[in-house]
């Protein structure tokens, strides 16, 4: 088994949330306190086991887990695809791993409209996710 891998945390969902719509310009609309238990539940959820194996057992797997947890959640009044995605990014980042330079923001918002849509399979989008990491 792999050493445990850092995650991100409700508070710091909420931040990137309130950036994001900061610097589009948008008004911001603060996440429902209700709500806040689907984010925690997407983000433990890229630990979950079964049969004492892990569900999610590379960064990979937990980083798409994690994006998709946070879309479907749709728990932000606006702007849940967009957090999904940086969380992500932050969650690779946090777990030294680094997206390559020539993808761009456009490339991944397509990625992320493409799972949003479940146009993309969870395997072929943790596909995905291998290839675009720099290495």
């Amino acid at each position: 088994m792999h050493k445990k891998l850092k995650t991100l945390t409700v508070e710091q969902l909420k931040i990137l949330h309130f950036e994001i719509l900061k610097h589009q310009g948008q008004e911001y609309l603060p996440l429902p306190k209700e709500k806040e238990k689907y984010l925690e539940s997407a983000i433990k959820g890229i630990n979950q086991t079964f049969g004492g194996k892990e569900l999610y057992p590379t960064k990979c797997d937990k980083a798409i887990q994690l994006l998709i947890g946070i879309e479907s959640a749709q728990a932000f009044p606006d702007g849940s695809k967009r957090v999904a995605l940086a969380a992500f990014e932050m969650f690779m980042h946090l777990n030294k791993s680094k997206i390559n330079d020539n993808i761009t923001q456009k490339d991944k918002t397509k990625f992320m409209l493409l799972i949003a849509n479940h146009k993309i399979s969870k395997k072929n989008a943790v596909e995905c996710c291998i290839h675009s990491l720099r290495v």
